[in-house]
């Protein structure tokens, strides 16, 4: 595929939901003769390193932090009809050997630092036209590895009365290095999730984070509970922490709920963010029975039996002083008459 576009063929799917089409997700891009596509390659100029070939293809290069670079792509239109080209930058990833697109318009680091001249293109048949991205990293940017993508998207719009709006869209990878001098990303660490209850006795889901990096971090994040008794589910609720965390330091964790809640058990999902890094976890939990509420029956504590025993024995002990008393008073003196 080096030196030659990426070519997407403008295809009539017929499908439930609205689809995608990722051209850069595999060696050749899906094309007909008869309907031609919408493309898009990068232009190598003598800024690509000439012992690098996939500079040739993609975007690939180091960059220290606070720096900036240009490249060009050329986007074309081989179809029989004007195309409307929408131009953006989005986010990637490297997982597990392979490179994946986020869906849609999805961000991370590099992408948020990527930017294009033209992010709307008007193209007659077989034409094409050039436009510029630029990358600014940022003087925080964190150092290792960044991947992104910049697409050229095209849409159908939906048929009247409503249906499915067809999407298609091609891009160009991006690779990007950041150092030396960069920052280190955001590093913590979620703690177990556990379920607990209020001193009021209300429902209680607490954890910990750990800041296992080099900064102090400023941390959101958000819990849901699904698969709880009946199929219930809830949330998001927002997460009680800090508002910042020391480096090295633990803060707790917690999310106080409504004492209407079911005990349970329920599929507890926590997520907690800093900056462009996000780490979750996933628990299982039952809440403690409720101390506050007092159950139908409830059998009589030993403080209470205590009470009342010695209740009983005083008064019993009353009463038999009284009768003993009344028993030895002196019989009145009868009188006699004269």
């Amino acid at each position: 595929m080096p030196g030659r576009p990426v070519v997407l063929a403008l295809l009539v799917l017929i499908a439930a939901a609205v689809p995608t089409v990722d051209a850069t997700a595999s060696p050749r891009a899906p094309s007909t003769a008869a309907s031609g596509g919408i493309g898009i390659r990068l232009i190598a100029g003598p800024e690509t390193p000439p012992d690098e070939p996939l500079a040739r293809i993609y975007v690939v290069d180091q960059l220290s932090p606070g720096r900036s670079i240009s490249r060009h792509v050329e986007i074309s239109n081989t179809t029989r009809t004007e195309a409307y080209v929408t131009v953006y930058p989005a986010a990637a990833a490297v997982v597990g050997g392979s490179f994946q697109f986020a869906p849609g318009h999805n961000q991370n680091a590099l992408s948020s630092w990527t930017s294009v001249n033209r992010d709307t293109l008007d193209l007659a048949p077989g034409t094409e036209a050039a436009d510029t991205l630029t990358i600014n990293a940022p003087v925080n940017a964190t150092s290792g590895e960044h991947y992104g993508v910049v697409w050229a998207q095209v849409s159908s719009p939906p048929p009247p009365g409503g249906g499915v709006t067809l999407t298609n869209r091609v891009g160009v990878r991006m690779y990007l290095t950041i150092g030396p001098g960069g920052a280190l990303p955001p590093s913590f660490v979620l703690g177990t999730l556990t379920a607990a209850r209020t001193s009021t006795g209300q429902p209680l889901v607490a954890s910990s984070v750990h800041n296992s990096g080099q900064d102090t971090l400023g941390i959101t994040g958000n819990l849901t509970l699904s698969d709880g008794p009946g199929g219930l589910s809830g949330g998001p609720f927002a997460v009680k922490l800090s508002t910042v965390v020391a480096p090295g330091v633990s803060e707790p964790v917690s999310v106080t709920l409504d004492s209407g809640l079911p005990r349970g058990p329920w599929r507890a999902d926590i997520s907690l963010t800093s900056g462009l890094t996000t780490h979750t976890a996933v628990a299982t939990i039952t809440f403690p029975a409720n101390p506050a509420t007092k159950r139908p029956g409830t059998k009589v504590g030993l403080p209470t039996l205590a009470v009342a025993i010695v209740l009983s024995v005083v008064l019993a002990v009353t009463a038999t002083a009284l009768a003993i008393s009344r028993r030895r008073r002196p019989k009145p003196a009868r009188r006699g008459g004269v």
